[in-house]
């Protein structure tokens, strides 16, 4: 089997092609979102902290439901819980579009939507993590991670590019609108979906029942929760201020939503080249590429604090992308491969809890701390951070040892950390 063959493997299989085919569509929409979201709050008399605000109205009750979602992810049918998700977010996003477009839209409509949206994807997250494995065989797992984050960077740069230019066309309220649209594209693809039946299901047990479970699981991996502490602090510490002072510096020194959509249209860019690479390479120490990897998150704040050319910044969001485009299917496989899969939606629901716990309050504190002491100051500060976190994960022992398996399901070697 030639190399193409083997990478596009996943791709046999029909319920992943189903799958593949409505995030493709779906994450065009969430990419157009992302980047008009920012500029809907600047239009409507809103401030970088009101911004940051917004965000963190997505990101609280993603935190706060994400174990409830695993919980019930574990139990019920997942692409049934995935499909629910897609269109609690298509009317939520409807909401934020007519809202924009009447002209009628507050600070306050926005952070309720954005609550409703978050609430969704605490619930499609863990579902659609668990529900990987059970279409893909374990062999190409890291195949099939990879091509899902090849058509999330494909659709970055289409979605990216294209949400820069609506904005600045058309205002975000269209954007968002588009949005809504392919959540229910995606909803149409999972319906569609007859995924085979899971072996073990624990819907006899009590709630508390599962979620200790899936905690005493998390936990007995001591690497992996490592791994989760560290993207908590760079999501405080680095991913939140330059999320929040990134739009204000592109508005007063750049060509505005122009620039950001372009900066985040290089950054897919890149991670299709890192995909591309994890489609190919198989590291034998995948958590220390994630780790060493992390270090590049410095570049992009960096260069925007000190006002670098714009093709400095195209650049350094490729580099980026890269490393972004290599964690996602080295991070998921290494999860998938190592947990049993009737826990996996709720282990996978405590890592994104315990790397987004804190995240909402970076967004919330980022505003405040560019008006304090400088945006670029912060944004250097954040810089900083990054690189500081990537040593301190590089030299803890049992991330730079874990190894690669080649299949199966061996437990993953205590020892160490």
């Amino acid at each position: 089997m030639s190399w193409a063959q083997a990478s596009l493997a996943p791709l046999r299989e029909r319920q992943f092609r189903l799958l593949f085919l409505g995030q493709a569509i779906s994450v065009v929409g969430t990419l157009l979102s992302a980047v008009a979201l920012p500029f809907a709050v600047l239009s409507i008399g809103g401030s970088a902290t009101d911004i940051g605000i917004v965000e963190a109205a997505y990101l609280v009750p993603l935190a706060v439901m994400l174990l409830f979602g695993g919980v019930w992810a574990d139990r019920l049918p997942r692409r049934l819980v995935m499909l629910v998700a897609d269109l609690v977010r298509a009317a939520a996003q409807v909401g934020v579009a007519a809202l924009l477009l009447t002209g009628q839209a507050r600070i306050w409509h926005l952070v309720l939507l954005q609550v409703a949206m978050g609430a969704g994807e605490a619930f499609f997250r863990p579902a659609c993590f668990g529900l990987l494995p059970q279409i893909v065989p374990t062999h190409q797992l890291q195949q099939a991670n990879a091509l899902d984050g090849l058509v999330a960077s494909g659709s970055i740069t289409v979605g990216s590019i294209g949400g820069g230019l609506l904005v600045a066309a058309a205002g975000p309220g269209w954007a968002i609108g588009i949005d809504a649209a392919t959540f229910l594209a995606g909803a149409v693809f999972l319906g569609l979906m007859q995924p085979p039946a899971r072996v073990q299901r624990t819907a006899g047990q009590r709630l508390i029942a599962d979620l200790r479970a899936g905690w005493t699981e998390f936990r007995s991996h001591r690497r992996l929760w490592v791994m989760v502490v560290g993207a908590a602090a760079f999501l405080f510490a680095t991913q939140a201020p330059y999320s929040v002072l990134g739009p204000v510096v592109m508005q007063e020194f750049y060509e505005g939503a122009r620039t950001w959509g372009f900066m985040a249209a290089a950054l897919g860019v890149g991670q299709i080249g890192g995909g591309l690479l994890a489609l190919r390479r198989r590291p034998r120490r995948p958590l220390l590429v994630v780790a060493v990897g992390l270090s590049l998150s410095a570049l992009p704040p960096a260069l925007l604090a000190v006002h670098a050319p714009t093709p400095a910044l195209l650049v350094a969001a490729v580099v980026l992308g890269v490393e972004w485009g290599l964690y996602h299917p080295f991070w998921m496989t290494v999860l998938q491969q190592r947990i049993a899969p009737e826990m996996l939606s709720r282990v996978s629901s405590y890592d994104y809890l315990g790397s987004l716990a804190i995240f909402p309050l970076g967004l919330a504190v980022a505003g405040p701390l560019g008006d304090s002491f400088g945006v670029s100051a912060t944004l250097l500060a954040a810089a900083v951070a990054a690189v500081v976190i990537s040593a301190v994960l590089v030299s803890t022992r049992g991330v730079r040892e874990l190894r690669r398996m080649n299949g199966g399901s061996e437990a993953m070697p205590q020892a160490g950390g």
